[in-house]
């Protein structure tokens, strides 16, 4: 049986002042699959950083199952979002 991908993957820190719009339309970019919900989480010890999570509908597209195949080895992906500046993407341990 094929391991169940989990449903949302986690931005565990992005400066406060980055939009969820342009979360949304990074993320969107990947062409990873449908977003279906992006929750921003302040961080409890840094007022100036949140957690982003973000639960997806994967598409069954080789780039997808390629970034997939990295979260579950718990390998994080860079995603870059504005030269150089990029965001570090693991799976959601919830």
């Amino acid at each position: 049986m094929e391991k169940q991908i989990p449903s949302a993957i986690c931005i565990p820190r992005m400066d406060k002042s980055i939009k969820r719009e342009q979360i949304f339309n990074t993320i969107r970019k990947l062409q990873l699959g449908y977003i279906e919900r992006i929750t921003e989480i302040p961080l409890k010890n840094d007022q100036e950083y949140k957690r982003v999570i973000i639960k997806i509908k994967w598409n069954s597209a080789e780039q997808t199952k390629t970034i997939q195949n990295r979260l579950t080895k718990n390998e994080p992906v860079n995603v870059v979002y504005e030269l150089p500046w990029f965001w570090k993407i693991v799976l959601c341990n919830k």
